[in-house]
């Protein structure tokens, strides 16, 4: 079963996430999928012009937004719980291309109490383009309220955070 994931930052404070915010005209406006069967998150997308780095070829710093975007929402779409990017390993294999649409994937690798490693494949004509893997930490409720500002956590958010 193919199920999309709701993006529960629309209504956070002063959101506007360059990856995932719909009304950022200069992002990337990513939606993200839940593949039950196999177990693992997605998105799609055909990259526009202005993010090549050489002529036809995506950016690196782009494909590195959209490794840690997928990333995030595969950790969330199982954790349901606000988490912060440690470190990102990433191997890029081959070009990946601006003019066709993309998929990257994400999937859980490792779980080790409040860190969590996702591994990442950029897929371009279904060619594995890009490995990457990215850790994340899931910090206490104080730090996490001391770096992204407690004014933000109404109500709504808080059962995001990590007691």
């Amino acid at each position: 079963m193919i199920r999309e994931i709701e993006n529960i930052f629309l209504d956070f404070p002063g959101y506007g996430c360059f990856a995932c915010d719909p009304r950022n005209n200069h992002g990337l406006r990513l939606r993200f999928y839940a593949d039950d069967e196999k177990g693992d998150v997605y998105t799609r997308i055909t990259p526009e012009k202005h993010l090549q780095g050489f002529p036809g070829i995506l950016h690196g710093g782009i494909q590195c937004a959209l490794v840690d975007e997928v990333a995030f929402w595969t950790m969330f779409d199982t954790h349901k719980k606000i988490a912060l990017t440690a470190k990102i390993d990433m191997e890029f294999l081959r070009p990946v291309g601006t003019s066709c649409e993309l998929e990257v994937r994400g999937r859980i690798a490792t779980e080790d109490g409040r860190k969590i490693g996702v591994d990442v494949v950029i897929y371009d004509r279904q060619k594995v383009c890009t490995r990457s893997r990215v850790d994340y930490i899931i910090p206490g409720r104080d730090v996490t309220l001391r770096v992204m500002g407690k004014e933000k956590f109404t109500g709504k958010f808080k059962k995001y955070l990590d007691d």
